[in-house]
């Protein structure tokens, strides 16, 4: 497996995913704090990829498997982010609107990419998914081993990104329990890379990362046994047994200064409740406050606590940069109607999703656990905020339209 990483079709890819996530663990932090919000290494290795396939496919070739309607609902989303980016009272609007239209640009080259590969090759990429979770949390584990201390009182210049990382590892720890599950050849690899990224979301107490890797899972399981696909009892057995050894060593370790997911849950039952669900309906209030007060146009991607609105920020929340919710945070960014011309775009493209999902339900079982956990973890995290988790969900999403697409292709010929 190694090998492949690092030839055939996929290594451009696998680059993206493994050198912009390792720049989580181990990136930049700067006082105001908008390099690791809008991640610029991680848009230089989008930038580098599209322009990749735009030199083997040409530029007539990035847009040729897209319908008119596509081509036009994706042109207005570009034109659309730079005018309500351009005239955002928030100047953080007019730096992060670059990450966005990277992004786009990044989704259409995949479309093309996915439409000239093999995609019964496709899996390597969860497999590089997989092996940098294990890259970061050995990393992680090895650092609170040496720096204890440090840790603790956060200290290390990447420490500010240590709650971040379930943002990549719960579509990780979901897909290599679908991967071991469902791929019998795949046992040894996809058990460790499931349990590293499992551990971090249980030992750090990431509920919301949780939440998101039972959702998928139980989508995944919905999904086989719809399309009739058998599941190995003996290793759902196992991948429980294994889950439950990290929930133990969990509370084994010496705790971090915000808990494990077992003692957080418990809280969740507390008298500390209250004021945690506080803080959370207090952000989503100002969010929500902020955009009824610019429902129609939003206010581009600004950081929540730049954009203006009548309600003061409570001293006792941090400064966050988003509110902790998918649906506000389209919303605020975006309003109405740019988040209308999002979903119609998304929509276009349901046809070859479904085509996917219908028919080639071993390929697509794996993007399609990846999608419900992170769009689950999204109601209550921040996940789709930050560019290199976004990278994950747009690959999943273009995979899944990849597999439909050539199966519609082979289809057309056939007939």
């Amino acid at each position: 497996m190694f090998r492949d990483l690092f030839q055939g079709p996929m290594f451009r890819l696998n680059i993206v995913i493994m050198s912009s996530l390792a720049f989580l663990a181990f990136g930049l932090r700067t006082p105001g704090g908008l390099i690791g919000t809008l991640q610029l290494p991680v848009a230089a290795l989008q930038v580098y990829f599209i322009v990749a396939v735009a030199l083997q496919v040409g530029v007539q070739g990035l847009v040729a498997p897209l319908t008119n309607t596509q081509r036009s609902l994706i042109g207005t989303l570009i034109v659309y982010v730079i005018f309500v980016s351009a005239t955002s009272p928030v100047p953080s609007a007019h730096i992060l609107a670059i990450s966005w239209i990277i992004h786009i640009l990044f989704f259409v080259a995949l479309i093309s990419f996915f439409r000239n590969v093999d995609l019964n090759g496709v899996e390597i990429v969860w497999s590089v998914l997989g092996l940098t979770a294990l890259i970061h949390v050995s990393a992680f584990m090895i650092a609170w081993t040496i720096w204890p201390d440090e840790i603790r009182q956060m200290n290390l210049p990447s420490v500010g990104h240590i709650r971040h990382l379930p943002y990549i590892l719960t579509p990780a720890a979901t897909v290599m329990a679908v991967q071991f599950i469902t791929r019998l050849d795949k046992g040894y690899s996809s058990i460790a890379f499931f349990a590293a990224a499992a551990f971090f979301i249980i030992y750090t107490g990431s509920r919301g990362g949780a939440a998101g890797v039972i959702v998928g899972l139980l989508a995944a399981g919905a999904y086989s046994a719809w399309s009739h696909q058998c599941i190995p009892f003996r290793r759902v057995l196992t991948l429980l047994g294994v889950t439950t050894v990290l929930v133990v060593a969990a509370e084994l370790l010496p705790p971090l200064p915000w808990g494990t997911l077992a003692g957080r849950w418990l809280d969740a039952f507390s008298e500390t409740a209250p004021e945690f669900s506080s803080a959370r309906n207090e952000v989503w209030r100002i969010a929500m406050k902020a955009i009824v007060e610019n429902w129609i146009w939003g206010y581009g991607p600004a950081l929540l606590y730049e954009i203006p609105h009548q309600l003061p920020w409570p001293d006792r929340l941090p400064h966050l940069f988003q509110p902790h919710n998918v649906g506000l945070q389209l919303l605020l960014h975006w309003g109405a109607l740019g988040t209308l011309v999002l979903a119609l775009t998304i929509l276009s493209f349901v046809a070859n999703i479904w085509a996917a999902l219908r028919q080639r339900q071993a390929l697509s079982v794996m993007p399609l656990a990846v999608l419900v956990a992170m769009l689950t973890q999204a109601l209550v995290d921040g996940n789709l905020f930050y560019p290199f988790s976004v990278v994950i969900a747009i690959i999943a999403f273009a995979i899944l339209e990849g597999i439909g697409r050539q199966q519609s292709s082979e289809s057309t010929s056939a007939a």
